[in-house]
């Protein structure tokens, strides 16, 4: 995915590298290091993975999985290559295009969201912000916000 937002941001980025922030600019450069035979290979298996999914969900209208392990981490703790040091449970989605939504499903003893994550088939939307919805709308977790800190 990182390949294509570098294909999309190319242009800006020769006329204005430095304008970008510095994580999103590390990690669309990093994307210009991927070679045409990988992109290549990874559409394949991307392609294989889209096939795999529509079996798997023939019977299914969604899928309820975690969005992440466990409570959401504080930004500022989030190291800049995160995204590559471990799966996101959100990838799966992300990658094969089928969509998805996470969901609040209440707070961490930190007192930042933990959630799930709906995914349906494509061009299932509707459906999905339908349920999502539903389940917000039962649920208290919608009026509650994290604290901010002050500065």
């Amino acid at each position: 995915m990182v390949t294509e937002a570098f294909a999309l941001h190319a242009p800006w980025m020769r006329e204005r590298f430095m304008d970008y922030g510095e994580l999103l600019r590390d990690r669309l450069a990093l994307a210009a290091t991927v070679s045409g035979p990988d992109m290549i290979q990874a559409t394949r298996r991307r392609r294989l993975l889209c096939r795999e999914m529509a079996a798997a969900m023939v019977d299914l209208d969604i899928i309820v999985s975690a969005s992440q392990q466990g409570e959401a981490p504080r930004i500022d703790s989030v190291p800049k290559w995160a995204n590559l040091e471990k799966p996101s449970f959100t990838m799966p989605f992300n990658v094969t295009g089928f969509p998805a939504i996470s969901v609040c499903t209440g707070f961490g003893d930190g007192g930042l969201p933990v959630a799930i994550q709906l995914a349906g088939k494509p061009f299932s939307e509707p459906t999905l912000f339908r349920v999502a919805h539903a389940y917000e709308t039962a649920m208290p977790w919608r009026a509650r916000r994290p604290a901010l800190a002050a500065n």
